[in-house]
């Protein structure tokens, strides 16, 4: 059966790709890779000054090759077509190189121009017709951003969908309005699906955050509409580093974190770097105290200087109480301003334990100018005891608060393994950056254990909690267990008609087998830009996306419900230049169809696939760097995103935890010269407009709120100082809610860093 599948046939597969691609016969590669093999990576100028002169000989060569190419090309029939030229470009950009550059995009300023998630390939983000968001270290590092979803705010359109804000659970998010599902579907590491990633939340290991806006099947297999969400992590430095930072902040939070870059051979083709952090995080909630580990080490190779290999391992232990969900009644709903507003009604004695691990390795092989592949396999598996209190109800006649609780044990394990191939070439008189591959996934998860109870109601202003839990029921979902196997397909290439005008196409195709599921998909993406002027292009693509709904036990039978499908279609500006501008002005629309929903007033309980949704909006998302040392960033989103058709809810409801208007500006300025050198201070401003808590927008709505945060810090010698500052107003405002209840937002705040290099 597939579930038993194990990874050797795919590493067969990939080998066998690479010798295909290797023996391509392209005319010049037998001369591109003997020269690639025999240059020798050295150090000094004058070594330095050989490796130029061979490069422009290389280049001289490669011109030769391509017009013998082209007539080799003339001799031979290709069907009826003959390919007219093989043009070999921008040699010295496709060589490979470890290690973090440090001038690298995103690490001196906020401007980030290139990503690897909307083409699996080093394109240019100006060159695909779909939305592309980038956050990069420096501004992660300046706010001081604990969790994936503090750095996520800078984004426009995305916000929490599921789990809890101010804390290190954050499981899903919601981009143009639709949300990634539970399983975290749309969530990537390097490239690789990792739905485990989203219960560390952890930013300490991170490079960058790429957000690919709408539909990712064509590259990435079945999804969710909305986007998706990339997680590129740190690479080895070069040269040995050690840094030592230790925080103090709110409440009597602490944290300590070392960050190592050891070169392991001398000629320093091989590297590595140690990420670790040791946190003792409280809360603004009563009881809530929680620890969490969190390390990470990566091995980056390039015995040879066409091939690179990376290897990396991530371990995470997070230790502490379930954050409490504040009852709808005297929060959101009248009486107004009942429930304190740091009340936890949770008993600090149910308590959530999650331990994360996964390894991966990547190998990355230039054949020569042209031909490119990587292959690539990741690991990850969690394991979480889970004790939780389901959502809070008040009793106004005694203000008391009653709540259930459940306990339920959780193994996850992933497998993901992808092979993409690139090549760069001209053929019938256009230019070309293809790119195919395959990819495989395998999803386990058990659920040994699933118990449920009432637990004893306590006093809203006084609650006195049991330190024993009560008598527990059997859940249905005791003895749980759900699997699956993905298997896909997928070519994407970028055309150049003309110097300005380019065509973008992909397609791929995606089968899924699992417990109560087998389908299969069609992608497709079809778009084109126009550069107006250097750095300013116009874009317009269309896209689609698919998502198993695997079967249900509706009223006495079992029904096996079609794929939910959407689409987007969207158009907008691009303005991308390197260390100055990225500006993305966007206008989209996206339709989420074939949903399965309950049937109301059915006994037992009946299903029909029905469901509709759309959203529709623009979008702003803005870094730009002002002059040396000052940095601005802007996003904004309108995002009106509703039910259209459902057997549940209302059609016109507004999808919950989606502000249809929300705004983020952050700016910063570091003197670069004189006596306050070193210098740095800026700040921002958050708004997030009204957003209702269910689909039926019938059980209450939250206000919108605006947060100001702020920041300074010092850079002397290898010492750096910061201080961060967070809702200076101290404004009160719920960050997200559901039908169970809402959460408070973090009121003001900081956090006080040291941090020293050697």
């Amino acid at each position: 059966m597939a579930k038993n599948l194990t990874w050797k046939p795919f590493c067969s597969v990939t080998l066998a790709i690479a010798m295909f691609l290797y023996g391509a016969g392209i005319a010049g590669a037998e001369n591109a890779v003997s020269q690639s093999d025999s240059t020798q990576v050295s150090e000094g100028d004058k070594q330095q000054k050989q490796d130029q002169a061979a490069d422009k000989q290389e280049q001289h060569e490669n011109s030769d090759s391509s017009i013998a190419a082209t007539s080799t090309a003339a001799n031979v029939p290709f069907t009826e077509v003959e390919i007219t030229a093989v043009e070999v470009t921008a040699d010295k950009q496709n060589k490979l190189a470890i290690g973090q550059q440090p001038n690298a995009e995103g690490i001196n300023n906020y401007v980030v121009t290139k990503s690897s998630t909307g083409s699996k390939s080093d394109v240019a983000n100006k060159d695909l017709p779909q939305s592309i968001t980038v956050v990069g270290q420096k501004i992660m590092k300046e706010q001081n951003n604990k969790t994936v979803a503090d750095a996520l705010t800078n984004v426009a359109g995305v916000t929490v969908a599921q789990a809890v804000p101010n804390y290190w659970y954050n499981t899903s998010f919601n981009i143009r309005g639709f949300g990634n599902g539970f399983l975290s579907d749309n969530v990537f590491v390097n490239g690789l699906w990792d739905p485990c990633i989203s219960m560390s939340g952890w930013v300490g290991n991170l490079d960058r955050i790429e957000v690919l806006k709408g539909p990712a099947s064509v590259l990435y297999g079945n999804g969710t509409p909305g986007g998706s969400i990339n997680y590129v992590t740190k690479k080895p430095l070069s040269e040995q580093a050690f840094t030592l930072g230790t925080e103090f902040g709110s409440w009597g939070s602490k944290s300590t974190d070392i960050d190592m870059s050891i070169p392991l051979t001398d000629d320093k083709k091989w590297l590595s770097r140690t990420i670790i952090q040791n946190a003792d995080n409280h809360s603004f909630q009563k009881d809530v105290k929680f620890k969490r580990f969190d390390g990470s080490v990566i091995v980056q190779g390039q015995p040879r200087q066409d091939t690179v290999y990376t290897f990396e391992v991530q371990f995470h232990d997070h230790d502490g109480p379930t954050v409490g969900l504040l009852p709808l009644t005297g929060t959101i709903n009248s009486p107004y301003n009942l429930v304190p507003y740091d009340g936890n009604y949770y008993n600090p004695n149910i308590k959530l334990h999650y331990i994360g691990r996964s390894i991966s390795a990547q190998i990355d092989h230039q054949f020569n100018s042209i031909w490119s592949i990587r292959s690539a396999f990741r690991y990850s598996n969690e394991t979480t005891n889970f004790y939780s209190q389901g959502g809070s109800t008040l009793n106004l006649d005694n203000l008391t608060v009653n709540q259930v609780w459940q306990h339920r044990l959780m193994r996850t394990s992933v497998y993901a393994w992808d092979t993409a191939a690139n090549a760069k070439f001209t053929a019938w008189g256009l230019k070309h950056d293809l790119t195919f591959g395959f990819d495989w996934a395998q999803f386990d998860q058990k659920i040994p254990y699933y118990y449920r109870g009432n637990l004893p109601s306590v006093s809203l202003y006084n609650p006195i909690f049991t330190s024993s839990l009560p008598t527990r029921i059997m859940n249905p979902m005791n003895n749980y267990h759900s699997w699956s196997n993905r298997y896909g397909s997928y070519i994407s290439d970028i055309m150049e008609l003309s110097p300005k005008f380019k065509v973008a196409t992909g397609a791929s195709f995606t089968t899924l087998d699992g417990v109560s599921s087998h389908d299969s998909g069609k992608d497709w993406r079809v778009g084109a830009t126009y550069e107006l002027t250097p750095g300013v292009t116009l874009f317009t693509g269309y896209s689609t996306s698919y998502e198993p709904q695997g079967s249900k036990l509706s009223g006495t039978k079992t029904i096996y419900f079609e794929p939910e499908t959407g689409n987007q279609i969207e158009g907008g500006l691009k303005v991308d230049i390197s260390n100055r501008a990225s500006v993305t002005l966007a206008n989209y629309r996206i339709n989420r169809e074939d949903m399965v929903y309950a049937i109301p007033g059915t006994n037992p309980q009946e299903y029909e696939q029905i469901g509709k949704q759309t959203s529709k909006g623009f979008e702003l998302d803005a870094s730009y760097v002002l002059r040396p040392g000052w940095n601005l960033l802007v996003a904004y989103s309108h995002c009106d995103a509703r039910v259209v058709k459902d057997a549940t809810y209302s059609s016109g409801s507004v999808l919950p935890n989606v502000p249809l208007n929300s705004f983020k500006l952050w700016s910063t300025y570091e003197f670069q010269e004189g006596p306050c050198k070193g210098l740095g201070f800026g700040g921002g401003l958050t708004r997030v407009g009204s957003r209702a808590v269910d689909y039926d927008n019938s059980l209450g709505w939250m206000d919108g709120y605006t947060t100001i945060d702020a920041e300074i810090h010092y850079k002397i010698k290898d010492w750096r100082y910061s201080l961060n500052l967070y809702n200076l107003t101290n404004e009160k405002y719920w960050a997200l809610g559901s039908s169970s209840g809402v959460y408070a937002g973090t009121p003001r705040s900081y956090t006080l860093r040291v941090e020293k290099s050697f």
